[in-house]
């Protein structure tokens, strides 16, 4: 059996870890993985947005098998790419990452199918924008509507900075065209919660619950980040707030892209607010977050090939998903800046 695994970060280390505890597996080729990598893939120097070269290798090399861990090709449609091959992968095709891709859908499918949610309006005139922040709530949050790294979305405290932000990402374009059309939501208070869940659009196992803490400052200040390190399990997740969960996200998330015709198979990633309404979503990854598989995937005591494969042939619920009563952290060394 031969593994491609496409990225090159701590979470791409994280699944292939995990992966070579398969006897089974014979190789894994990491595109383009990173020096840590190395020790346990070959990688290649193939970018993971590459669509046309990710595709030219697997004409030319032997690969039963692909994981497409990060965003942005999933989003361009990687894993439709590469089933057009005949390649089994784990991983949403484009139609169904949009739920990343775009947080206007995510908001819109939401709201749409009663899945709890902070209150929000969409622009894609700046003007409007401006107009609705006079009156809006402070806090506030903008968020650009497209992919952004995990960095585009402003916490604003004052009416000046939920302005700015809204300026910095439509007249700017600090986020590229992802500013194009833009998120103004409710700000909502409450511990943090994320949770990865595998599904294959008929069953979804949630994962052990994890806390990514993303401000870049001591005491929750800064900007947000891509993430300054996670815990597992999450303490504010109980077994009250999970079969919430259950009940009121994460299968009404399922079977509202299933009613949609974007059918998800793959990493479904919820990140949650505990209020004082309940668990509210703040926001979907249509993959395994980073930093936070990093701490999830260690604790799994299933085989994670076995899984993989099961949700690309939508038989998830025939295998065992189960992971280690224990604790994990991932510690974050950045850079100044």
């Amino acid at each position: 059996m031969i593994v491609l695994v496409v990225g090159g970060g701590g979470r791409e280390h994280a699944i292939i870890k995990k992966l070579k505890e398969n006897e089974n597996i014979e190789a894994i080729y990491a595109l383009p993985g990173n020096g840590g990598i190395a020790a346990d893939a070959d990688c290649m120097n193939i970018g993971a947005t590459d669509i046309d070269g990710i595709v030219e290798f697997v004409k030319g090399h032997p690969v039963d098998f692909a994981v497409v861990a990060p965003d942005d090709p999933l989003a361009m449609g990687c894993v439709d790419r590469l089933e057009a091959l005949g390649i089994k992968c784990f991983g949403p095709v484009k139609d169904a990452a949009i739920i990343e891709a775009s947080k206007v859908f995510a908001k819109d499918l939401m709201r749409k199918y009663n899945i709890p949610t902070a209150q929000y309006e969409t622009f894609t005139e700046m003007d409007k924008a401006l107009a609705y922040l006079d009156e809006a709530p402070i806090p506030t949050v903008v968020k650009a509507d497209g992919l952004a790294l995990g960095k585009g979305v402003i916490i604003a405290e004052t009416r000046e900075d939920a302005k700015a932000a809204v300026r910095s990402m439509m007249e700017e374009k600090k986020f590229g065209d992802s500013g194009s059309r833009i998120v103004i939501e409710e700000f909502l208070t409450g511990p943090e919660v994320s949770v990865l869940s595998f599904t294959d659009g008929k069953t979804i196992v949630p994962m052990v619950s994890s806390q990514d803490h993303k401000r870049a400052l001591d005491g929750d200040q800064g900007l947000n980040t891509g993430g300054m390190g996670t815990v597992a399990p999450n303490p504010y997740y109980t077994p009250e707030v999970a079969e919430r969960c259950m009940k009121e996200i994460f299968l009404p998330t399922m079977e509202a892209m299933n009613a949609e015709g974007r059918t998800f198979k793959g990493c479904l990633y919820f990140g949650l607010m505990i209020t004082e309404d309940g668990p509210k979503v703040i926001e979907y990854n249509c993959r395994f977050g980073d930093p936070e598989t990093q701490v999830v995937l260690p604790l799994l005591e299933s085989d994670l090939y076995t899984i993989m494969e099961a949700v690309a042939d939508e038989r998830l619920g025939e295998v065992e998903v189960k992971f280690a009563d224990k604790y994990s952290c991932c510690v974050v060394m950045a850079s100044g800046g």
